[in-house]
């Protein structure tokens, strides 16, 4: 078993004013014009293709990301097509636990309802998995608690863990994904307890090496000042607001963006559902170190949109290594 590794920064964690002030700035006199902003959205898989033969467990990658939560597990399986052609992950995985602590342990299954599975705004639709694609990916999400195997100390150690999670799939096949611990023991009369998702479609995060050596920041002509300590830029409920991304090269060579494809952003209204995008990163040749480009933005405010302090954020390549991350505080007006 694996820990989760070290991710892009969620732009929900940065809400409050004082982290969305930092990226704040007015666009320089003078500045160069700004590469125009392009209506396109990520391509995705279709929602209804053919349905495929399942999958078969020699064809599935899978990578087990858990983390403490209250004394209780929580993460899931991330399953790979590593094969040349198309098979199915629907419903849900049977699962159970292996080894001679599972042996003596007693444990129950509970399933997910799909609808409470999180969804992810660069991912496939569900029903995509009716053909995962080679080179794509999909998850089961799992809740762990109370696992009193032998050796536990109620409301405290866990003891002896299973020797693996088993997922059982349609294709009659089983993946085994070893297990390193277990949650914590806390209660010795009741059954563990593990909650598994149904097999939900997610885009791949990239390894270390995928870093951008890039780092953004929301720029625009009208920031103003609120009151002390804080500059937002003011916008008006219904209207299209019209701002800059300042994409800087930090990096210690010229910079250049695949040419196979433009990276997708993602952005969002405070409140609101995120939104991608794919950035416009064509006309834009290399940049070179400590150089910067700005890229036009459109953001559609909400003709409902909370009077006052409200955030804006925005993210570049999400599932790359620390993704560039920045964010602005807008004032609404009427």
């Amino acid at each position: 078993m694996s820990s989760a590794p070290k991710r892009s920064r969620s732009p929900r964690r940065y809400a409050g004013a004082g982290a969305l002030t930092l990226a704040l700035a007015a666009v320089a006199s003078g500045s160069p014009p700004a590469v125009p902003w392009l209506n396109q959205r990520p391509a995705k898989a279709s929602a209804h293709p053919p349905p495929a033969a399942p999958c078969r467990a020699r064809v599935l990658h899978a990578h087990l990301f858990l983390q403490g939560a209250t004394g209780s597990l929580v993460g899931g399986v991330n399953l790979l097509n590593t094969g040349k052609t198309v098979c199915s992950l629907v419903g849900w995985p049977a699962v159970s636990f292996t080894g001679a602590a599972a042996a003596r342990e007693r444990w129950r299954v509970r399933k997910l309802a799909a609808s409470a599975a999180p969804v992810d705004v660069l991912a496939d639709p569900p029903g995509s998995l009716r053909a995962l694609q080679p080179g794509k990916s999909a998850t089961v999400a799992v809740f762990w608690s109370n696992w009193c195997g032998p050796g536990a100390q109620p409301a405290g150690g866990p003891g002896t863990p299973p020797d693996a999670l088993a997922l059982h799939l349609a294709s009659r096949t089983t993946i085994h994904v070893p297990l390193l611990r277990a949650p914590r023991c806390d209660a010795p009369q009741y059954p563990s307890t593990i909650t598994v998702g149904p097999f939900t479609p997610t885009p791949r995060y990239l390894p270390e090496s995928s870093r951008l050596r890039l780092r953004a920041a929301i720029v625009g002509s009208r920031p103003v000042a609120i009151k002390r300590g804080l500059r937002a830029f003011r916008v008006h409920r219904g209207e299209r607001f019209h701002y800059d991304v300042a994409v800087t090269n930090t990096g210690g060579k010229p910079f250049h963006f695949a040419t196979s494809s433009c990276p997708s952003y993602i952005e969002q209204f405070q409140g609101k559902a995120a939104q991608a995008y794919v950035l416009n990163c064509r006309p834009v040749g290399a940049i070179a170190p400590r150089a910067r480009v700005h890229f036009e933005m459109q953001l559609g405010i909400p003709a409902t949109a909370r009077l006052g302090n409200n955030s804006l954020t925005w993210q570049l390549a999400p599932k790359t290594y620390e993704a560039p991350f920045t964010a602005a505080a807008l004032w609404v007006v009427p």
